[in-house]
This record gives structure tokens, sequence and C-alpha cells, in this order.
């Protein structure tokens, strides 16, 4: 029998502790470990949901907002903004009527277990008031008006059958030819006048980039602020149930020559448009597509005021003829480089872009009706974020 002494025992005792204790402290710190990486893993899962969350928030708000655009009296609406799924969550919006020019707009974003909201004032600032954001009125009050950028070249004029011209874009105006006499040119943000060229009329921008010497402008110089203009988003669709009515829907539509008078007075077309040579039309071309208008090509329009127009594509005035209406593209750009005229206005969402020496517009305002003689939707009131609380 082997013998062991107390002194073995204990050393071996000891060993054993020693272990068990940098075990469990081991175990502790892995623990902590785990623990805090969970933590980390939870926080960061955290920090994302409310990021999606703020951006389902502001994706809602933005959605509202363009709904309160088209029908600011959906404000009152409960049922025009349902709680909607979105990515991988949702936002759900409310809408508090404060007067009847006002409203705030609450939207809630979800995702995961975090909600967040952002609040807005949207405020209706009215339509065709001189003292209003429109400055001096609405789309109507000018004989070319353009959401896009304005470049005016050629020798064609702006003229009227009586009183002063006013031409506006929203963006920037690059005068490079002779617009004619007693006309105010207006831009929300820049004038740009070419050398040798004479301005008879006021010329307003925040900015004015000319050549002293070199350019004559024979009313006021004003270097200022200019509100931008409502570009009147007009309802078209009378004029597709009119024309439906009527038999004058078309899917795509090419003129080259000839008489065309549409019963009803308005042509719909579903697509592209091509007018060239000779062609006379006594009537409205209404288009969702591109109208390309040349050759020889005349137009007189109907009593409702259209003498072309266009949902969704440009129009191209090339014709040597003469064309008597509104030309309006609702999102769209308009270009004129031939010798045609146009009696009547130009107001179109996208850019203009002149050349060539035809006499641009002979400006006579427009009284747009629908082609049944009713009173037609103008939804030209501006509904503006007023301010943007959180």
């Amino acid at each position: 029998m082997k013998a062991y002494s107390r002194g073995n025992v204990n050393s071996r005792g000891s060993a054993i502790l020693t272990v068990m204790v940098v075990v469990a402290t081991v175990g502790v710190l892995l623990g902590t470990i785990v623990s805090a990486s969970l933590q980390r893993g939870h926080m960061a899962n955290r920090l994302s949901d409310e990021a999606r969350a703020i951006a389902f928030a502001e994706a809602g708000a933005h959605e509202a907002y363009s709904i309160l655009v088209t029908n600011f009296n959906a404000r009152s609406n409960d049922t025009a903004f349902p709680l909607t799924s979105y990515g991988s969550g949702s936002y759900d919006v409310d809408v508090i009527p404060v007067s009847n020019n006002m409203a705030v707009l609450v939207c809630t974003g979800i995702c995961g277990d975090a909600a967040v909201s952002v609040i807005l004032d949207v405020k209706d600032y009215g339509v065709d008031d001189d003292d209003s954001i429109y400055g001096k009125g609405d789309a109507f009050d000018y004989a070319m008006v353009s959401g896009g950028p304005f470049d005016f070249g050629g020798s064609g004029n702006i003229s009227s059958t009586g009183g002063t011209i006013y031409i506006h874009s929203n963006q920037e105006i690059e005068i490079r030819g002779n617009v004619g006499t007693d006309v105010s040119i207006q831009s929300s943000v820049e004038i740009d006048i070419s050398n040798n060229n004479t301005i008879n009329g006021d010329v307003t921008a925040p900015v004015l980039d000319y050549t002293a010497g070199k350019v004559t402008i024979t009313g006021d110089e004003n270097t200022e602020a200019v509100p931008m203009v409502s570009i009147p988003k007009i309802d078209l669709t009378p004029f597709w149930s009119w024309a439906t009515a009527n038999g004058e829907v078309y899917d795509g539509l090419n003129l080259s020559g000839g008489t065309y008078t549409p019963v009803g007075g308005v042509m719909w077309v579903n697509g592209d448009v091509q007018i060239s040579s000779d062609t006379i039309i006594n009537g409205s071309i209404i288009a969702t597509g591109d109208i390309n208008f040349g050759g020889q090509a005349s137009l007189v329009a109907p009593d409702n005021g259209f003498a072309m127009a266009t949902r969704d594509g440009d129009i191209k005035f090339t014709t040597s003829g003469d064309v008597t209406g509104l030309v309006y593209a609702k999102n769209g750009d308009y270009e004129q480089n031939a010798n045609g005229s146009l009696t009547g206005q130009v107001i179109v969402g996208g850019d203009i872009d002149k050349a060539g020496n035809s006499d641009v517009v002979v400006y006579e305002k427009t009284i747009l009706t629908n082609p049944d003689g009713t009173e037609i939707n103008l939804d030209n009131r501006v509904i503006g974020v007023s301010a943007w609380q959180k």
C-alpha cells in the first residue's frame, strides 16, 4: 500500500481549486463577451429597423402629399390614407385639417419593433392672385411659359393684339434672338442675354447675365426673386370621352395633305402624331404621345381653345403655316424652328427651344372649356409644404 503525505494532498487540492477558478473566470468572460455580442447585434438590428422606419415614414409622407396636391379636400377623408405595407414594414398616415387651406400630415413608419414619425405642414396657396405665390398670376397671363429652361434664338418676334406681353420660365432663360417689342421677360433662376441684343421691355430674375454696352434694355432691370408659375395640370379626360362619342379616337395619326374637320371638333390620338404637307385641320389635336406639326400645315382651334395638346409627350412645331389656339404640353417640351406663326399661347411643363425666323406667338389669352362647353378642370392650385416639423 502506497502512502501519501499530507503535503501532496494539499497541493493536489490547491491545483484543482485553481483550475476551477480559472474555468469559472473564463466562463464568466465568455458569457460577458457573448452577451455583449448579442446586445450589439440587437442594437445594430434596432438601428437598422429605425433607419428603415424613417425611410418608410418619409415615403408615406411623400405619397400622402401627392394625394393632397391632386385633391386637397382629401385631407378630411381618412379612407384616402390607409395603413400601407411598404418594403419590410409599413406606414400609416394621419392628416389633421387645421383650416380651409392648412393641414398637418403625420406619417409613422414601422419596421420590426421600431416606429418613427415625420410631421409636416401642407398649405393650399390658392390660384390666380397677383399677390400670391404665382407672382403675376396664372399661366394663362403669359404668352409663353415653361417649367424648364427657355432657349430663345432666331429673329422671330413675340407680339400681341395690345398691351405688354409676358414670357416666363421657372428655370433659366437664354435670349439669343430678337424677342420683339413690349415684351417683359421673367425667370425664376437667371436670364442670360447675348451681345448686340435689344430687349424692349422689363427684365426680371434673381441673376441677370449680359455685357453692359452691348445689350440694350429699354425697360426696368430687376435683380430679385421671381416666384415660379404653376403649370396647370389640365384634365384631358373629357376630351377623350367627347372624341370617343364622336368616333374620333385614333391609334397613332399620320396626315399628309387634305382638309380635316373632326366631328365634334376634337381628334384624340393614342400615341404619336405626324402632320405634314398642306394639311388643314379645323379642330383640336390631343395626343398621349409626341406631336410633330410640320410641312405647310395649318390649324384653327375650335371654341374649346386647344390647338394641340399632349398628355405625356413633346410638341415639335416645324410648320410654315399658321396655327391658332393654345399649344399645351402637360409634362413635355416645345420646339419651334420654322417660319410658321402661332396666334394664341404656349404653356409647357418642360423646356422651350425656339429657333428660326418665325413669329413665335401673337399673344391672345385662351379661354378654355370642355368640348361640351362646360367649365374645364384647371388643376393649377399650388399645394406646398410650408414647414417640415420633424
